[in-house]
């Protein structure tokens, strides 16, 4: 492929392999270019990865597109994160190239490509994803390092690496891999005020090519970053309501029974039950309403240790008892806000008739806006065993199920086994994503979620985060409080729960 040479004017090559990240971080830099940035470009080939330099067969459309969007006076600066193999042929191109690397291990072999290399200058950095890696190139081309155009504001670059937390703004070595010729990275001292982002205003569209000819001013990073970031760190945009909105659409639903089930053990259940019901709690606490949650798993009640409930708190046994003899139950106990009602399980509880199930589902939802149920990790089948036949008399009763999934090929089957089961509610599916792109694009993966988008009424990613999940059930605290990404994803899961549609019949 033919390459330009060197000169000030950039064409910025964002070469991510998932096409909607590299548009959604190509669309990130352009909009927060500084206004003396007006000589880069920020372009998305058709072919990324490492497909761009050693697919032969892609070469003849990459150099038609190379000759109709790259200028001949432009030097081209590469951006792409770490794969195998990758530093074969970055060492050989002209111009600059930047790798997000995720595994540290993998750092010394760009130190050594850029210590070999006669024409690339390379620079690796430690990323847990795209964010750092936009962060490490703003700050590098906010300073007109070497001549160059100062392509981004320098407190915009800070305010980036601010909400980047993994990337440092002063590195050093080993974790650092320099540039060639001594050429590093010195960030400035951080004004006062720079590294809390500004409350975020209305989306605002921002062009990829950043070109003279009246384009738009620049605008402040804080004001763009809500919608731009959607594409890297989620794939959907998501702005939650503001809590009276969440109260409002839970009140004007009615009392709605949500129960949470698995085929298997291992996806996080009884932690999306927990964190579904305190949001819910939590915000309907506001305007006087109450919601609930009720330990179903007699085989192995747990919601014990996930919510820290005293020994001496009235069980769900207790409260059927009551309610069968015609007497007014126990008063439950309340964790996390004085709106939460807990129903923990009963270590002895043995099963519980359709009779009864019906009976205690009524008199929740007189009392309660939401109640959230957590199931066994069974199918469910009422001629089973107890805890199967349980769990198939909540779902009779619920309007809403949760069934969350990770990536394993066992929790896929368990979940779509789940979704053959006839009468079910609808159905809300979290899936944990994990952090190996191997295993996110994997193309099982994809078929997986492909099938289960279809036969669910929504699928919404949740991020991994099992070590915060095991610390909340050792510490014996809601694991929302240990992981901001969890509070926000049962968040999400609550506000699709209030606009999910009623169960037929109901």
């Amino acid at each position: 492929m033919r390459r330009p040479p060197l000169s000030g004017e950039l064409a910025l090559l964002i070469l991510l392999a998932d096409e909607r990240d590299a548009l959604a971080f190509a669309r990130l830099l352009a909009g927060v270019r500084s206004a003396g940035g007006a000589g880069a470009r920020f372009l998305v080939p058709p072919v990324r990865g490492l497909a761009f330099f050693a697919d032969e067969d892609g070469q003849p459309e990459l150099d038609a597109w190379w000759s109709a969007e790259v200028p001949r006076s432009a030097r081209p600066v590469y951006v792409l994160m770490d794969e195998e193999d990758l530093e074969g042929w970055v060492d050989g191109v002209d111009g600059d190239v930047y790798v997000g690397v995720r595994d540290p291990a993998r750092l010394p072999v760009y130190a050594r490509a850029a210590a070999a290399s006669r024409r690339a200058r390379i620079r690796a950095m430690q990323c847990a994803g795209p964010l750092d890696l936009a962060a490490a190139l703003m700050q590098d081309l906010s300073g007109g390092r070497a001549g160059d155009l100062a392509v981004f504001d320098a407190a915009e670059a800070l305010r980036m690496a601010a909400l980047s937390p993994r990337f440092p703004l002063r590195p050093e070595p080993p974790a650092e891999v320099g540039m060639r010729d001594g050429d590093g990275l010195a960030a400035p001292p951080v004004p006062a005020g720079v590294a809390a982002a500004q409350p975020p205003g209305p989306p605002v569209p921002a062009p990829f090519e950043a070109g003279p000819g009246g384009v738009a001013p620049p605008r402040p990073l804080s004001r763009i970053l809500p919608d731009l970031l959607s594409g890297l760190l989620g794939r959907h945009p998501y702005r939650p309501r503001s809590d009276a909105e969440v109260a409002a659409l839970l009140v004007n639903r009615g009392p709605t029974i949500v129960v949470t089930g698995s085929r298997k053990g291992g996806v996080g259940k009884t932690s999306f039950a927990a964190g579904i019901a305190i949001v819910a709690g939590t915000v309907l606490d506001q305007v006087g309403h109450r919601a609930c949650i009720l330990d179903a798993n007699i085989a192995n009640p747990d919601a014990w240790g996930e919510l820290r409930l005293p020994p001496e708190a009235a069980t769900v046994r207790d409260t059927v008892a009551a309610l069968l003899a015609n007497q007014e139950p126990p008063p439950p106990i309340h964790a996390a806000t004085p709106a939460l009602a807990c129903y923990p399980e009963a270590r002895d509880a043995t099963e519980y008739s359709r009779t009864a199930v019906r009976l205690l589902a009524d008199h929740l939802r007189r009392r309660y806006t939401l109640i959230v149920v957590d199931m066994s990790n069974r199918l469910p089948d009422p001629t089973s065993g107890p805890d199967a036949a349980v769990a198939a008399y909540w779902l009779e009763v619920a309007d809403v199920l949760v069934l969350p999934t990770t990536s394993a090929r066992a929790d896929f089957n368990g979940a779509l086994d789940y979704l053959e089961v006839r009468g079910l509610p609808p159905t809300l599916v979290p899936y944990i994503v994990p952090g190996s792109r191997r295993l996110r694009d994997n193309p099982t993966t994809r078929e997986y979620l492909r099938v289960i988008r279809r036969r669910a009424h929504a699928l919404i990613e949740v991020p991994d985060e099992a070590n915060a999940v095991r610390l909340a059930g050792l510490e014996g605290v809601p694991v929302e409080q240990l992981s901001a990404g969890l509070g926000l994803a049962y968040r999400r899961l609550t506000e699709t729960i209030a606009a999910m549609p009623r169960r037929p019949g109901r």
